[in-house]
């Protein structure tokens, strides 16, 4: 059993932990419904080494008065903030599934990648909570400037039952932030820096649109578009700007998918997509061109079955066996 592990938080009992992270860890915990039913949720707990630090402290809270307001069917949802006993911690939706990094590198240790239409559908629905986010305004109608820039393959689940859903918002930036970025510290995954990241100039919404398309062009290749052997190296690349055409790189590529991934990743963010709207629209349009979205959610479940076979059936189970254990 993990010592450090505390046994409730708020009205939420902590039964096993999931993941651990440099800032927190999440546990999987459940709540008792009035008529008894427990439900399952992901608890982010800051670490208790880092529960003095005022700069992370405002970071959490920086956080979770973003997650609060964020309403999303493609965002994890938040339920609720609290501290207990000293912890520091949100209640989330629990998420079954793979990260599409995950699901990347599996496809990619096969010698393939995720299929085209597939991709566009996830990232169109990717860029639609994207759009949400940026447009996310306050209880008096002010635009709070949300930015994600974090909006990478680690980052987005695909659920066993076929759902989107972005997640982490730790690095966001918003217009009311407690927390300021450190002058020469730049937020985010480095393979997924926009220019004006590594440049360390002033970002927009643009960012994440760039991240998004570096993104889909490495589901859709198996390969990666600006990872090195250093950090140094991978920034150097980013800073190049040279996009390897995928109709070169992968048989039967679809133009019409390159040239949207080709206007997420323009290096001045003047020339991309305006906003994540028109780009979900065009990705949206290539699917319905392609056949059509009406079954992609099956299509996503049959692609996590294909990567990790019989998984999703046992997680359920393992899950299952938790949450309605007597208490």
């Amino acid at each position: 059993m993990d010592v450090t592990r505390p046994a409730q938080l708020g009205r939420y009992e902590v039964l096993t932990t999931l993941a651990g992270g440099g800032m927190a860890t999440i546990y999987l915990g459940r709540r008792r419904e009035p008529d008894g039913t427990p439900s399952p949720v992901a608890l982010k707990v800051i670490k208790d080494d880092l529960g003095t630090d005022d700069e992370y402290v405002r970071m959490f809270r920086d956080e979770a008065s973003i997650l609060l307001r964020l309403t999303h069917p493609n965002i994890v949802q938040t339920f609720e903030a609290d501290v207990t006993g000293g912890h520091r911690w949100i209640a989330m939706e629990l998420l079954l599934g793979r990260t599409l990094a995950d699901l990347c590198d599996e496809a990619a240790r096969r010698g393939s990648h995720m299929p085209h239409r597939l991709a566009a559908w996830i990232c169109a629905r990717v860029a639609g909570a994207l759009h949400y986010a940026h447009e996310l305004t306050d209880e008096d109608g002010v635009h709070l400037r949300v930015i994600h820039r974090d909006a990478n393959p680690s980052n987005i689940i695909l659920t066993y039952d076929g759902r989107v859903k972005l997640i982490d918002f730790g690095l966001a930036k918003a217009a009311r932030r407690q927390s300021k970025s450190k002058e020469g510290v730049v937020k985010g995954k480095v393979p997924y820096l926009s220019p004006e990241q590594v440049k360390q100039r002033v970002v927009d919404h643009r960012t994440d649109l760039y991240a998004l398309g570096a993104t889909l062009w490495e589901m859709t290749t198996g390969r990666r578009l600006w990872k090195r052997d250093t950090d140094a190296e991978t920034v150097r690349a980013i800073q190049a700007g040279v996009v390897p055409d995928p109709t070169e790189l992968v048989e039967g590529y679809p133009e019409e998918l390159w040239a949207i991934v080709w206007e997420a990743l323009m290096p001045q963010s003047a020339h991309r997509y305006s906003d994540a709207a028109v780009m979900a629209a065009d990705l949206d349009a290539f699917v319905a061109r392609t056949g059509g979205a009406l079954y992609m959610p099956q299509h996503a479940q049959g692609f996590i079955e294909e990567m990790f076979p019989g998984e999703s059936a046992r997680r359920e189970a393992w899950m299952q066996r938790l949450t309605t254990s007597p208490a």
